[in-house]
């Protein structure tokens, strides 16, 4: 009995993996592996994106000191907003030359971020009808071409 209590207190995989892909980047982004390079804007809110030498591109410096103490100050800030989890690494953008890691949350606008789901919150009923749905939607499209 006490064995189920203490599995049920522990976050499951999933979880851990996106709170450690989140600490991760935090870390890269405190010591300088990566730079916030760029931001998206959408009408809910925006994205910022970071990227280094790590992932194909180049560490952003100002061309004096106030833009470089500035872009710091933005890297430490979004670290510590990812370390808290109130931003979250939401996924990469890749282009020909170089990726990016791009997080957001509520903070920015942005209050969906889709996560991971415990076991046992999902509708196992819900996802099964999706799966279906989808299965014969694919085998439709199939049939067509």
């Amino acid at each position: 009995m006490a064995r189920n209590n203490r599995q049920s207190n522990v976050p499951n995989g999933m979880e851990a993996l996106q709170y450690s892909i989140d600490f991760v980047t935090a870390i890269l982004l405190l010591t300088g592996h990566i730079t916030t390079s760029g931001i998206f804007v959408v009408p809910e809110g925006f994205f910022l994106s970071a990227t280094g030498p790590i992932l194909g591109g180049d560490n952003f410096e100002g061309k004096t000191t106030q833009t470089s103490i500035g872009l710091r100050t933005i890297n430490l800030v979004s670290a510590i907003l990812l370390i808290l989890n109130v931003i979250r690494v939401t996924g990469p953008y890749i282009t020909s030359r170089r990726a990016f890691v791009v997080f957001s949350g509520e903070i920015f606008g942005i209050k969906e971020i889709a996560g991971a789901v415990r076991m046992e919150d999902m509708n196992r009923r819900a996802a099964s009808q999706l799966r279906q749905y989808v299965r014969s939607e694919l085998l439709s499209v199939h049939k067509n071409v």
